[in-house]
């Protein structure tokens, strides 16, 4: 813990390299806020960033992006936070003007502003964040429990998207990880008779069973599609959405689901892939097949009603607790599928 206006941050640096770097404190500047962290997490697009980089910044830069903790001061023209606030904030936020911001889809906003630096002592919120994407976080909600608002929100875009209906089957593909504990929450929210559970980990298996799920299946064992099949009478399921982010798992995705049906494919895949369909089923089996990223403003705010109304639970997504130091191996935990979602303590 540094106290001479310094602090203490996470670099990204190189592929599977991660650096503790000494660095100022950051002023917040008009219409930004100055948070000291008290939790943040890990998730599935730290591990990528951590093994490849990232496409929109280039190394070194101040890692992770999911956190809560206490506003410290506030620039000129904030109005809502005070010091002391307990917040929590999405990970981007919209300009609000370009095309498709006025098309209501401001998740693909042309001018999105990030917020990265989660893997520090201190971070500072830009402007436009704190205007539509922060939220203060009740005094009885632990800081964790705010910390995982991101993903929840990108879950909550994407279940929009998949409009799952009162008694539909929902089958997940990468079942266990914390993105799919999310999708089955919102599944069985939104009235799904039963939703099963894909994946290679009998222990994420297990979890996943544990959070609600009707059924499971280790696909490395058995063939998940036959299965599916034959739980359904040969139809597939009404809705399958896919979280494991692997080429296989997309193209399974679209043989497992029913005529009529849609695929989410959340799990994202490199720049480049390129995946192989069968054009006539998708044709003559009217398949709806739906993409997603990010949220939008709206996603947010419902993503923080749940949260804050409890309907939805983070703690099974939460594996264990590690300091700055340690931050590597959090990330090998990951790898391992030893962990699902961490929290980093400054």
């Amino acid at each position: 813990m540094m106290d001479n206006g310094m602090m203490q941050g996470v670099f990204y640096t190189a592929p599977n390299t991660l650096e503790i770097r000494e660095v100022p404190i950051p002023d917040p500047g008009p219409g930004e806020i100055l948070v000291k962290i008290k939790a943040a997490t890990t998730c599935g697009t730290d591990l990528k960033t951590y093994r490849r980089g990232h496409p929109k910044f280039p190394p070194p830069f101040l890692f992770g992006h999911e956190f809560a903790g206490d506003v410290v001061s506030v620039g000129g023209e904030v109005e809502n936070f005070l010091p002391g606030m307990r917040v929590t904030a999405n990970v981007f936020a919209p300009c609000g003007d370009c095309y498709y911001c006025r098309q209501g889809q401001d998740n693909l906003c042309e001018s999105l502003e990030y917020n990265f630096g989660a893997f520090a002592e201190y971070i500072v919120i830009p402007s436009s964040i704190v205007k539509m994407n922060t939220f203060r976080i009740p005094d009885d909600m632990p800081y964790e429990h705010a910390a995982v608002l991101e993903p929840l929100v990108s879950v909550v875009h994407g279940q929009r998207r998949a409009a799952i209906q009162p008694g539909e089957t929902v089958a997940v593909i990468g079942a266990g990880g914390a993105i799919s504990l999310f999708h089955l929450q919102l599944a069985l929210l939104a009235g799904a008779s039963e939703v099963w559970g894909i994946g290679h980990s009998d222990a994420r298996l297990a979890v996943f069973s544990q959070a609600g799920a009707s059924r499971v299946i280790n696909n490395k064992r058995e063939s998940a599609i036959d299965r599916v099949k034959e739980w359904t009478n040969g139809r597939g399921a009404d809705v399958v959405i896919e979280c494991a982010g692997t080429k296989n798992a997309w193209e399974d995705a679209v043989r497992m689901v029913r005529k009529g049906g849609r695929v989410l494919w959340f799990g994202g895949l490199p720049s480049g892939t390129k995946i192989e369909l069968d054009s006539a089923w998708i044709h003559y089996g009217e398949i709806t097949l739906l993409g997603v990223h990010g949220g939008t403003v709206e996603d947010a705010q419902e993503a923080y009603r749940l949260l804050v109304s409890g309907e939805v639970d983070p703690s099974p997504l939460l594996s264990g607790e590690f300091c700055l130091e340690r931050i590597e191996e959090a990330f090998q935990q990951m790898i391992d599928g030893t962990a699902i979602k961490l929290v980093i303590r400054p």
